[in-house]
């Protein structure tokens, strides 16, 4: 009989769907003899299991946020939502008035044509419009006061709001931060995970992200008690403290996470992480006994059917300069400095691909502006592609940009576009964030301009679009591409379990574990 293949279970905070990371690392091991399952959260919707190609179960837990949408609703009445509830009072008060004084004039429009058709008497006209005159005088007088009340509850609400802000800013570093009362959502993923995670009886949990950390140490802290060794691992998908702050993101949220991560950590048999320098910022900052693997998140070398996919541009004829932007919009990714820059880029157009949507704040924001700049007949808002889709869709664009703001953890990524840019034969224009400067400018692939600094980024670009084969042919050199494809960072991976499991890991057919789907189906009652 055979030797029994190794069960890891691999956990995210999200429905897994379009986080290509998880899902590369669970077939990476399912494609060397491990058994993998992937556990997801669903906040709307049905539990499911669901059987993928590759032999992984994806296993989606319908989630409920008890104590975070409990902290939530303590967390408004103490920080004024009461000024909120004023504001929206009023507002509809307003609303009320502007109607009230719409019906006075539109009666008094029916009035004349009365008049006029000798339908109303003289007399009658008269005494109407004196009416009229004293509920206009008492509507204007409640549209003032109106008004007067509206502006001071706004500015009550925004004082309060720069109170509470300054006070998150002050005390993210302080002692009068728990991670227990700040983030308790930590232990609605325990409520949400760990009876499933006990029940599975894994022999690795692989942690994706600081939300779920506590859940697999805490997991394999109960497995000990009834005799069983579960291995965990970490994957610390961005370096926690110095996370980006943009609503509703405070320091002292980041302060939060930040402890989260720093008290389970301790617990993690083996850490893993997607740039050099978060794996020795890591090691250096939690004392680990060896330094993380670098495992970074890269298209795959070998595609074996490209799909086809629409233009990225889209009625922008060919020849005409186009710089794309591909990934989340918020205020921390600066995708505000390249609309900054078209004025001084002739004829350049930008295609900025909104994930998650183009229905949302940052991109109504940016249209604003790129309208006020009198640019906004260059710049594209594009909807994000299905993940295996985005290396074609790229590929049509002459620069790929990464204007990303300056915060610790944006100085130490290489963020997924990096490597997207890459397999689309794309130049690259990036802030001058540290490790990305280092990749750049040792690669050869494109140019570096100052954070935040229009002008500094269009000379960039224009320096770019002046020799563009050449950083094309840097991009494209088969070396590099092999260096940074998945093919060879899912090798560090297995590498990584290979060592923590004490076996070599080989390539195999998938491994369907039907009696696991089964009990997996009993547990979610499905």
């Amino acid at each position: 009989m055979g030797e029994v293949a190794p069960h890891v279970v691999m956990m995210v905070a999200n429905d897994i769907v379009n986080d290509t990371r998880v899902l590369k690392e669970a077939d990476a091991l399912a494609g060397a003899g491990v058994r993998v399952t992937l556990f997801g959260v669903v906040r709307d919707g049905t539990a499911s299991v669901e059987r993928m190609g590759n032999g992984v179960l994806k296993v989606l837990v319908r989630g409920r946020f008890v104590l975070r949408d409990d902290r939530t609703r303590r967390r408004k009445g103490r920080r004024g939502s009461r000024s909120g509830e004023a504001v929206a009072a009023l507002v509809a008060r307003a609303a009320r008035v502007r109607a009230r004084r719409g019906d006075l004039k539109a009666a008094a429009g029916h009035a004349v044509a009365q008049r006029r058709a000798g339908q109303l008497s003289g007399v009658a006209f008269k005494v109407g419009v004196a009416k009229r005159v004293v509920l206009a005088k008492r509507w204007q007088v409640a549209a003032v006061t109106t008004r007067l009340r509206l502006n001071v509850a706004r500015r009550q609400v925004k004082t309060t709001g720069n109170i509470w802000r300054r006070w998150d800013a002050r005390t993210a570093k302080s002692k009068r931060v728990s991670w227990r009362t700040e983030i308790p959502e930590a232990y609605d993923y325990e409520t949400i995970f760990g009876d499933i995670l006990d029940k599975t009886r894994p022999d690795v949990i692989h942690a994706h992200d600081m939300h779920v950390i506590g859940v697999a140490a805490r997991a394999a802290g109960r497995a000990q008690l009834r005799g069983h060794s579960v291995k965990t691992v970490y994957d610390a998908h961005e370096f926690v403290p110095g996370l980006s702050v943009y609503p509703p993101r405070t320091p002292r949220l980041i302060a939060a996470w930040s402890r989260h991560e720093a008290e389970f950590i301790r617990y993690m048999d083996r850490v893993v992480t997607v740039s050099p320098a978060i794996a020795r910022a890591l090691q250096q900052r939690h004392e680990l006994p060896r330094e993380p693997t670098v495992v970074m998140n890269s298209p795959r070398l070998e595609q074996d059917d490209r799909p086809a996919v629409p233009s990225i541009r889209q009625g922008i004829p060919e020849g005409v300069p186009l710089l794309v932007y591909s990934g989340g919009v918020t205020r921390a990714r600066g995708v505000e400095t390249a609309i900054q820059a078209l004025p001084e880029l002739p004829g350049v157009h930008l295609a900025v691909v909104c994930v998650p949507t183009v229905e949302m704040r940052p991109v109504y924001e940016l249209q604003a502006l790129a309208e006020k700049l009198d640019v906004d007949d260059r710049v594209h808002y594009l909807d994000p592609v299905p993940p295996d889709d985005v290396v074609p869709f790229l590929e049509q664009a002459d620069i790929g940009l990464i204007p990303i703001l300056r915060f610790p953890s944006h100085e130490m990524a290489l963020p997924n576009k990096v490597f997207e840019y890459i397999f689309a034969g794309l130049p690259i224009v990036t802030s001058d964030m540290p490790s990305l400067q280092e990749f750049v400018r040792q690669t050869g692939i494109g140019e570096v301009f100052e954070a935040e600094n229009p002008t500094d980024l269009a000379a960039a670009v224009t320096r770019v679009l002046e020799d563009r084969d050449t950083y094309r042919e840097n991009a494209t050199k088969p070396e590099l591409l092999r260096e940074v494809s998945w093919e060879t960072q899912s090798q560090h991976l297995r590498d990584l379990y290979a060592d923590l499991l004490g076996r070599r890991l080989a390539p195999t057919p998938p491994i369907e574990d039907v009696e696991l789907e089964k009990s997996l189906r009993t547990i979610l009652g499905i």
